[in-house]
């Protein structure tokens, strides 16, 4: 999974000019935004709690931890309020795991209002929770 972080970091970095945003919120979160020329990696922390999420500008792909770039899904909406992203996968091989996630994205008038991360991991018998992380009523410092 880590692999993967990396591998998405570097692809989107290809544009050395990063534009960075920082938004938090009342309940401890933080999320660093940068705008590349290909898309957006949003390094989200709340805690000891920490994610990095991925997308293309024109939503043809999307990336983050417990999804490989294999198996995932991204969807969007955009209309004259925002737009709403939901990056997911089902169960699937995931280095040496088998793993599942969303995540869900909320963009208010340009600005991100709202992400929330779940992350799982097959168990020997069901699903256990990984990672489960929102950060809502985002504030642009």
């Amino acid at each position: 999974m880590k692999k993967m972080i990396l591998g998405l970091t570097l692809l989107l970095s290809v544009s050395t000019l990063a534009d960075t945003v920082v938004y938090s919120n009342s309940e401890g979160c933080v999320v660093e935004k940068e705008q590349r020329r290909n898309g957006v990696v949003l390094f989200v922390s709340k805690g000891d709690v920490r994610e990095v999420v991925g997308y293309g500008n024109d939503y043809s792909f999307g990336d983050f931890a417990y999804c490989n770039s294999d198996a995932t899904d991204i969807n969007f909406f955009e209309g004259s309020l925002g737009t709403k992203i939901m990056i997911s996968c089902s169960g699937h091989e995931n280095g040496h795991k088998e793993t599942r996630g969303r995540v869900d994205i909320s963009i208010i008038g340009g600005e991100l209002e709202e992400i929330s991360i779940d992350g799982q991991v097959k168990g020997f018998f069901s699903w256990k929770q990984d990672t489960e992380l929102t950060c809502s009523n985002l504030v642009k410092e």
